[in-house]
Order: C-alpha cells, then structure tokens, then sequence
C-alpha cells in the first residue's frame, strides 16, 4: 500500500460565526457530515450576541508538507435576527 503525499483530502465542512465585535472571532469547526456542520452552525449563532452571522463550506485539505483548506464551495449561510434572536440557516444557492 502505498503513502498519500499529495492531491486533497475527503469531503470536509467549514463553519465559522463572524461577531459585529471585530475584535472577537466567533466560533467554528470542521466535520466530515454536512448536516453537522449546518447544525453546529445553528447552534453557535443561538449562542451568540445578536447580530452575528456565519457560514458553511465544503472545504479540502491540500495534503503537502505545508497543509492548507482550499474552499470548494459555499454550502449555507446563517444569521442571528437582531430584532426576533431567530437564527435562521439557509442553503446557498
């Protein structure tokens, strides 16, 4: 069997809440289940100051001898109401 040493990873999601504090980074993550990481996603704005907003991405790792994400696509988009607190997660389009 021979060793990977190049290409990407497997199917990955990033999620991220970015704070109306610019000063503040808001939480985040990575999960293997798409539905985890929107979910996650949720739950972090809930817990959030209103306001904020977050993002979900299907993401790779460039495995190498330095590793980085390379961001395939914009899977959903999630916000905190300022107004109602509702968080609202929706699919990209």
């Amino acid at each position: 069997m021979a060793a990977r040493t190049g290409g990407t990873s497997g199917d990955l999601y990033s999620w991220d809440v970015r704070c109306q504090d610019a000063r503040r980074a808001g939480p985040g993550g990575i999960s293997t289940d798409r539905q985890r990481a929107v979910d996650a996603l949720a739950e972090a704005l809930s817990s959030e100051r209103k306001g904020a907003s977050g993002a979900v991405w299907a993401v790779r790792v460039k495995l190498g001898r330095h590793p980085e994400y390379f961001y395939d696509g914009l899977v959903a988009n999630g916000y905190y109401d300022p107004r109602s607190g509702a968080v609202t997660v929706e699919a990209a389009r």
